[in-house]
């Protein structure tokens, strides 16, 4: 699945009040960069919503957490954290000012359960290391002849 598959009707619908045109708008834009964001931290997820028949819980799974990270921006758009009323301040969400749409922990381990590839406790992986350039074969010095 190349593309996002949450669309604009899946934040509507799981908006808690109506979104303007301009929202939605952009709201479409940023659910094609979360979805950027969670196949950048898990490339699986592809593969996994590829698979035939589809795994209609993790695609639900999926488009919530799309839109989870979306409505984050769109609903504090000036990322405060923190407003108070006498000698007026306010305090910006340090997520919201380091980049705005983010994929947390805990999302990111909801799209990793079921997952082949292990990031679990005691997994120690060489710095560079990626699933997909290792080969299908380990030799060890014995089965090498060496």
């Amino acid at each position: 699945m190349a593309t996002s598959p949450a669309i604009a009707t899946d934040l509507s619908n799981r908006s808690l009040r109506t979104l303007t045109a301009q929202e939605l708008s952009v709201g479409t834009v940023l659910l094609g960069d979360s979805w950027n964001i969670i196949t950048s931290a898990r490339p699986s997820v592809n593969t996994r919503l590829d698979v035939v028949p589809l795994d209609t819980t993790f695609h639900s799974l999926v488009v919530q957490i799309q839109v989870a990270m979306v409505l984050r921006v769109l609903t504090n758009p000036d990322g405060k954290l923190e407003e108070s009323s006498d000698d007026y301040r306010y305090r910006l969400d340090a997520a919201r000012s380091t980049g705005a749409l983010y994929l947390s922990d805990a999302e990111l381990a909801l799209i990793s359960a079921g997952d082949d590839v292990s990031d679990g406790s005691f997994t120690i992986r060489p710095a560079g290391w990626r699933s997909d350039t290792q080969p299908d074969t380990w030799y060890t010095v014995t089965s090498a002849g060496i």
